[in-house]
């Protein structure tokens, strides 16, 4: 019974429901291995270790231990460091015994608001909690807070003891007063007036120019922000532009960083940097022309090249910013100076781990690296602040990975926070029998809640700079992740829970400070928990074409969720033009991930049935001839595209976004999951510049019927909304 409390304190889960709506037991030891990477010193499984240390762990003198410090210690604190409340019900807790007869004074206080102090005694407030210690009663006693008096944010709390000699200290903590609901914008307001959102969703990396450096940057997502908001569109979806391992740049992913609150610098686009013009005679010589012209041939990024080749630039940007700038100490430098000090202690890990791992390749100080971080910040937030002036309602939109290396800083610098004995991933299922180990280190929901959640507040909150809106990847990682063991003699590995309430309050009340959309990525396994959380939260689904079905094949548009992001592909999934060939079928036989030929043919006669199912509905909508159903090999793929565009378009979610690669209709896919270094995930480049996409007239057509979809979606929205209010009058 103790070990099962401790389990469930640890949030260690006992079961789930699968991907065919079947329960599934854990088994005991697969949860009592994920309780043991927990109960381990951090980077235990980094060093050479006797598995007999693993014993004594788990005694029934320890499970008792640890239950008194997660269970019953809590309720002997008076006041706890951190709480929250929504603004709606206002409300601060405390513990005490039963009957505590002395009165009490709470303060609120803090930069922001004006104080406020209470005086009460136990008995005036509300008991919502009680614990049985020793044979005292403890209780939780909530106080109602005056509404009017208070704001949204993070405030500071005391708690003084008058007339008790026992407690003569005052207790500190902090109070978070949260919204019930995300930031929604115009999301909010339907009008016939006004279309839909709609936007692209695009691959930074991969946006092809012949002044770039290899790489697709800045200046690249500055062009595709003209160009989709003279097209009408209201954001760009952009992939996680997190820094990521400098000294493995063979690894590109940008859903494995070193450091989620940081930017990756090969994004910076090296003419618009202010010491540019210093060394542009050299820069525009032969020798550097050439190496320029020779890393943009190929169709794939060598990343390694491009580093090179970017940061030798750099630090000679670096070097004219120290002698132009920081010497004279310039208003460029003082702008720098309270970059720096803005998030001066998180930077700082960043830069000491830069250190560390580029000693590989270069050797500069850390100016250098806050330097490049204040340049791309920069820049990042010039082309947020250009995509509002052009017009865009959302403009850029964020990615935020679900998890970071455990070698990165973001994780080493903060382990007292995190589980590195463990990594996340996703349980097996008939889809990949082995289940899926990401590689990404986990937040310990334990030690998240010891340090007040500082780490993620800190986490969504830099991330929601400079965007729009934000992308949870894998947003039900706010509810539970699977984790594995790093030590495979502890089983297979279990979901662990975390506190979901309190994490999505955070998101929520970042979301209202920043004006940010928050959009949850919840493809896949989706627990029933966490649904309806999301909705009330405002937060948006994330759904995705080919994965919505029902029995009858490809829902209609009408059923797609209202509160969503309707996306017809992501980077996990192959491009409609290799889809409806069946490229990526024949190619996953190629890699071996589908291990024979018999089951290619079976795969490429579903996906075929697949077809006749998307040709029917497109048939349904009016968008297609009905005769075209006959023989849909003989269809033209360009007439496809454009009803599956106006169909998906005109369907019942608020926002639609469709990959720049699906506009060019490129066959190749992003990244295939299941593979490494066998595909060139996350390295290649667009055929395509934006110059030579604006001047396509089939793009233009599939824009021109977007913008037409989204227009009658607006009309059909405020005519749904104008019925429902009569109806309710």
């Amino acid at each position: 019974m103790g070990l099962e409390k401790l389990l469930y304190l640890q949030g260690v889960g006992a079961e789930f429901i699968d991907c065919f709506g079947n329960l599934v037991n854990i088994p005991a030891k697969d949860r009592q291995g994920i309780l043991t990477t927990m109960l381990l010193p951090t980077s235990f499984n980094q060093h050479q270790c006797d598995p007999s240390e693993y014993a004594g762990l788990i005694t029934d003198e320890k499970v008792a231990q640890r239950i008194e410090l997660l269970d019953v210690s809590p309720w002997l604190v008076p006041l706890h460091r951190f709480q929250w409340c929504e603004i709606d019900n206002p409300h601060i807790d405390i513990q005490l015994p039963e009957n505590y007869p002395y009165p009490i004074q709470l303060t609120v206080f803090g930069e922001s608001i004006d104080t406020l102090s209470v005086t009460v005694k136990c008995d005036e407030c509300t008991v919502v909690g009680e614990y049985h210690i020793n044979g005292l009663r403890y209780c939780q006693y909530r106080l109602q807070l005056d509404k009017p008096n208070l704001h949204l944010g993070y405030h500071h709390l005391s708690l003084a003891f008058i007339g008790d000699a026992t407690r003569a200290h005052t207790l500190y903590g902090q109070i978070m007063i949260a919204p019930q609901m995300a930031y929604q914008g115009r999301m909010a307001q339907v009008s016939a007036s006004t279309q839909q959102p709609w936007g692209i969703n695009a691959q930074l990396y991969a946006l092809r120019s012949d002044e770039q450096w290899g790489i697709g940057d800045f200046g690249n997502l500055a062009e595709l922000i003209d160009y989709a908001a003279h097209a009408g569109a209201d954001f760009i979806l952009l992939n996680p532009l997190h820094a990521l391992d400098i000294s493995q740049p063979e690894n590109p992913s940008p859903y494995s960083p070193t450091d989620r609150r940081r930017l990756n610098p090969l994004y910076i686009q090296i003419e618009s940097v202010y010491e540019y013009k210093a060394i542009e005679p050299e820069l525009t010589s032969q020798k550097w022309l050439q190496k320029k012209h020779a890393i943009n041939q190929s169709q794939l990024i060598n990343y390694q090249e491009v580093q090179s080749t970017k940061y030798a630039i750099f630090e000679k940007m670096y070097q004219i910013f120290c002698q132009e700038h920081v010497k004279r100490e310039t208003a460029r430098c003082s702008a720098y100076l309270a970059f720096v000090e803005k998030d001066k202690p998180a930077l700082m890990q960043f830069v000491e781990s830069e250190i560390k791992l580029a000693s590989k390749y270069f050797n500069q100080d850390a100016g250098f690296y806050l330097y490049l971080q204040f340049v791309a910040n920069e820049q990042l937030e010039a082309c947020h602040l250009n995509a509002k002036q052009c017009g865009m309602s959302i403009g850029l939109i964020r990615d935020l990975a679900v998890g970071a290396v455990s070698h990165g800083a973001e994780v080493s610098e903060n382990l007292a926070m995190f589980c590195d004995n463990a990594s996340i991933g996703a349980p097996p299922d008939p889809f990949a029998e082995q289940g899926q180990n990401w590689g990404l280190t986990p937040f310990d929901p334990v030690k998240l809640k010891q340090h007040d959640f500082s780490h993620f507040i800190q986490l969504v909150r830099s991330n929601m700079q400079s965007c729009g809106a934000l992308r949870i990847d894998h947003v039900m990682g706010l509810l539970r992740l699977w984790w594995w063991p790093l030590n495979k003699e502890l089983g297979q590995g279990s979901y662990v829970y975390y506190p979901v309430e309190t994490l999505l309050a955070i998101v929520c009340l970042e979301s209202q400070r920043a004006r940010c959309i928050v959009i949850g990525e919840d493809l896949g396994i989706v627990p029933p928990e966490i649904v309806s959380r999301l909705h009330k939260a405002g937060i948006f689904s994330n759904e995705l074409f080919y994965f919505c079905k029902d029995h009858n094949g490809f829902k209609s548009p009408r059923d797609y969720k209202h509160q969503s992001l309707m996306m017809l592909a992501n980077h996990d999934v192959p491009t409609i033009t290799a889809w409806w060939t069946g490229d990526d079928l024949k190619l996953r036989r190629k890699l071996a991930l589908i291990d024979s030929d018999d089951k290619l043919q079976h795969a490429l006669d579903e996906r075929q049935q697949e077809k006749f199912e998307l040709i029917a509905l497109l048939n349904r909508q009016g968008a297609l001839d009905a005769s075209m159903e006959q023989n849909i090999d003989l269809i033209d793929f360009d007439c496809v595209i454009l009803a599956w565009l106006d169909v998906v378009a005109k369907g019942n979610a608020q926002l639609f976004s469709v990959q720049l690669s699906d506009l060019v209709a490129d066959k190749h896919g992003v990244n295939i999951p299941g593979t490494w270094k066998e595909f060139p995930n996350w390295q290649r480049r667009l055929p395509l510049s934006i110059e030579q996409i604006a001047q396509s007239s089939k793009v233009q057509q599939r824009i021109r019927v977007i913008q037409l979809a989204r227009q009658a979606c607006s009309r059909s929205f405020a005519a749904n909304v104008s019925l429902s209010n009569n109806s309710e009058q």
